[in-house]
């Protein structure tokens, strides 16, 4: 069934503020066109209530995150029911696509939605938060806890904590820029 689907396209330009990496679209965002359309998935909740957005927009608004700065994008394009569906070679692909993507739209901020997106990037562990040092296309990386409705592990509070501490250092970086 996820052969059949097909990838979302990315939404970036230059000048954007953060770019979201997904692993790869799941099967209702294939299904449907839109990034994180699993009405499960808070990300679009958590985008509003971060402050990234100033009103709460759906998966079918997604093509307006560029009116706010904000870029989506994936680290591999192919549909499938979750990232442990990808191969390492997949992610390693993704990850010099992903690269070049991002040095022609130059954000401020490369924020990886999830820890094991972040891991396929690059192959290293990490913690959610601003990953010191780390530099991608020029941009602070930062990494979030999954808002895959998969994702367990973490409550929505601690999730949306982190969308807020993103927040902070997206707007921080747009002091300085």
């Amino acid at each position: 069934m996820a052969a059949m689907l097909r990838p979302l396209p990315d939404y970036l330009r230059p000048g954007l503020d953060v770019v979201f990496v997904g692993a790869n679209p799941g099967e209702i965002s294939a299904r449907q066109g839109h990034y994180y359309a699993n009405p499960r998935n808070p990300f679009w909740t958590l985008l509003h209530k971060a402050g990234f957005l100033p009103e709460e927009l759906s998966a079918q608004d997604d093509a307006r995150v560029l009116e706010f700065g904000i870029g989506l994008t994936d680290l591999v394009k192919r549909p499938t029911s979750g990232i442990r569906d990808l191969s390492r070679e997949e992610m390693k692909a993704g990850a010099i696509r992903l690269e070049k993507k991002l040095q022609l739209c130059q954000p401020l901020v490369v924020c990886f939605n999830g820890v094991a997106v972040y891991t396929g990037f690059n192959g290293e562990k990490c913690e959610p938060g601003l990953q010191r040092g780390a530099r991608l296309a020029g941009a602070h990386v930062f990494v979030v806890p999954s808002t895959s409705p998969q994702n367990t592990h973490w409550t929505a509070r601690r999730k949306l904590a982190y969308f807020r501490e993103l927040k902070r250092a997206v707007d921080q970086e747009r002091r300085h820029d």
